[in-house]
């Protein structure tokens, strides 16, 4: 079998839950079995397995199994009650004391709080109620299966410790903490599902020490890479690791595979692992399909629709995009700029169009989970990121046939941008916003004066080599090999 590992997934997803959707899609194709795997506990898995068209029995959880059982693992969730909103109790001082809720999984989650002092700010004063442990019941069967508690640590954060297992396997397991439980999952896994299994890491926190120290020749590691690897290599020769692959990177013996979405990431990593060129391969973590969809007609009017598609996130500088888009409108050029995607910068960005007074031709337009339909209503794609490991939504819209203006940067731009082909690629400056908003807003201008027809014919032609089938080979190539090596 083959599981992608991950901690969660939700109504709004980053680009590592939307690789996984693709890899997906290429593994029924490529006709690969496969099973999604998730550690944290999510309230809402379910809600969100419907809202990214996804079946409940192609999905695990960690939490699930253990409150629902063995043959959980084999089937997934085979029935789904109505779920019931989280209930809670207060003291005499209207401090929230325990939550319950039931999820469609048919699990009763019971959250007890504590007050106490701000530990990440000793100067608030404020006391805070926060998470003192936490019980899973069987809402069917009204059997307490699982309790842990968690602890706030001025460090590391919150953490769960103290993890026990209610008749688990006629046994009562505790755990100190997740690292075990995550072990003993692990290990239920391969016993639920014989032979070589493939354990595709796309989040490895808390899941790649555990499964890459015990080097089991029943186990194949594969290890995707979403984002830059490097934080800075400002000395050439001591590369400094972007801490989500610090541990694969220090580590790389042990692991079998290292995915790359791009080749130009891929050479990278070679530059510092060259006897490594069998084990790093890059396959793109998105795709057009084989045969043609809707496309973007190049532009007729007056006035330009631009498209942008991502969490609203701060490592996103929508900002950037949002300046640019009104500098552009100050001077003259008539526009429409609409920004797709959910999260916790949407406050800010509504304030900035406010500021700017762009109401009339900036709007945010919520979560699509359509995008391939929504992108030919527009005339180009702006992205104002810093740095993407692909690019799912570059490529999309490069196979509706929008140009991408964005910022030459690492590695997904890089790879799939080609300057005044099939898009406009910004010069950057990580510390300078207003040069990099003027930069941004250049590079629009050289889109306004490049001819739309051809713009619009050489975008589609750039992508052909990433059809779906071809993806989904890659793939399979890769397993097959992975199969018949020690």
């Amino acid at each position: 079998m083959n599981f992608f590992i991950n901690q969660a997934m939700g109504l709004g997803n980053s680009g590592v839950e939307h690789a996984e959707f693709y890899r997906a899609q290429r593994f029924q194709q490529a006709q690969l079995p496969y099973r999604f795997v998730f550690l944290n506990l999510i309230p809402e898995l379910h809600q969100a397995i419907d809202r990214w068209h996804l079946n409940d029995h192609m999905v695990l959880n960690l939490w699930e199994y253990l409150v629902l059982g063995d043959n959980y693992l084999q089937t997934g969730l085979l029935q789904r009650q109505a779920p019931r909103l989280p209930e809670t109790v207060v003291d005499l001082t209207q401090t929230n004391r325990k939550t319950e809720e039931v999820t469609s999984a048919g699990i009763r989650i019971v959250q007890h709080y504590y007050k106490g002092p701000d530990k990440h700010h000793p100067a608030n004063q404020v006391l805070q109620v926060r998470t003192a442990r936490v019980e899973l019941y069987n809402e069917l069967t009204q059997q307490r299966k699982v309790m842990y508690e968690v602890v706030d640590d001025q460090h590391r954060g919150h953490n769960v410790i103290n993890i026990h297992l209610f008749s688990e396997h006629g046994q009562h397991l505790f755990f100190a903490n997740l690292d075990g439980l995550h072990e003993y999952f692990f290990d239920q896994l391969r016993q639920v599902y014989p032979g070589i299994n493939n354990f595709l890491i796309d989040r490895g926190e808390f899941a790649d020490d555990i499964l890459m120290r015990q080097q089991r020749t029943d186990t194949k590691i594969i290890y995707i890479i979403h984002a830059d690897h490097l934080a800075d290599r400002d000395d050439p020769s001591r590369p400094l690791w972007n801490d989500h692959y610090e541990y694969l990177l220090d580590h790389l013996s042990a692991v079998d595979a290292v995915v790359t979405a791009t080749e130009l990431q891929r050479q990278d990593l070679l530059l510092d692992f060259p006897k490594a060129t069998n084990k790093i391969v890059a396959i793109p973590v998105g795709g057009i399909r084989d045969q043609p969809e809707v496309v973007a007609q190049p532009a007729q009017g007056k006035v330009k629709k631009l498209v942008t598609a991502s969490r609203l996130a701060a490592e996103k500088h929508l900002e950037i995009a949002v300046k640019a888009v009104v500098a552009m409108h100050q001077a003259g050029y008539q526009l429409q700029f609409d920004i797709y995607g959910q999260g916790e910068q949407k406050e800010p960005i509504e304030k900035l169009i406010k500021t700017c007074r762009a109401e009339d031709y900036i709007q945010l337009r919520g979560l699509s989970d359509d995008l391939e339909h929504v992108y030919p209503r527009y005339d180009a794609f702006i992205s104002a990121s810093f740095s993407e490991g692909f690019g799912l939504t570059y490529i999309e819209a490069l196979n509706a046939g929008l140009p991408v203006i964005t910022f030459d940067a690492r590695f997904g731009a890089q790879e799939l941008i080609k300057d005044g082909q099939n898009g406009f690629l910004a010069t950057l400056k990580r510390e300078d916003e207003d040069y990099n908003v003027n930069q941004l807003k250049l590079a629009l201008q050289r889109y306004w004066q490049a001819d739309p027809v051809k713009l619009s014919h050489q975008t589609r032609a750039s992508v052909r080599q990433y059809q779906d089938q071809n993806i989904a080979q890659k793939w399979r190539k890769l397993l097959d090999g992975l199969s018949t090596s020690k």
